[in-house]
């Protein structure tokens, strides 16, 4: 919170599909992280893959209950595509983001350039996009499974009016 009131400015001017490249502390180029800053599961828990941060279009408010940072919607997805945090988890991501990029002011070169080689300097983006559908699916999978949960659970709850609700990545 304090460096979002801090870069106020910085941030409502930034472009949409702003991006870091990190290593991962149990990937190819953990070395490059400070060695004390992880203990033993977090290297198990953070492996390589991707944390997408999306925003919600349209109509959403009220999805509060369903969702408590409305109209933001994170996700974790490992490289092979299996989803270790859903937007559910949203305190386990920042510690993960908190972990990975505290203290850094400087982009990790090495890495970049490996992630532009891998992207063809972003004009290849086919690993990320499917692993993007997954993520969205698995928002989709978890915002259905929480709206119905909520409709059971509390007294006074509703359904979820459609044009609020998420079907697919045009939500994003």
């Amino acid at each position: 919170m304090n460096f979002i009131e801090t870069n106020h400015n910085r941030l409502t001017k930034a472009p949409f599909g702003l991006y870091a490249v990190v290593p991962s502390p149990s990937g190819q180029h953990a070395g490059l992280l400070e060695a004390g800053r992880f203990i033993g599961n977090e290297k198990d828990i953070i492996k390589t893959g991707v944390i997408f941060c999306l925003k919600q279009k349209g109509q959403n408010d009220g999805n509060e209950a369903v969702n408590p940072l409305n109209p933001y919607f994170m996700v974790y997805i490992r490289s092979d595509g299996t989803v270790r945090f859903n937007y559910t988890h949203a305190r386990q991501i920042l510690e993960i983001y908190r972990l990975l990029c505290q203290g850094r002011k400087t982009p990790y070169e090495i890495c970049c350039e490996l992630f532009n080689e891998e992207t063809q300097n972003g004009a290849d983006m086919t690993g990320y996009t499917t692993l993007l559908k997954k993520a969205v699916d698995e928002i989709i999978r978890m915002f259905k499974k929480k709206g119905g949960q909520k409709l059971t659970s509390e007294r006074g709850a509703l359904l979820i009016p459609s044009a609020k609700q998420i079907y697919n990545m045009g939500n994003f």
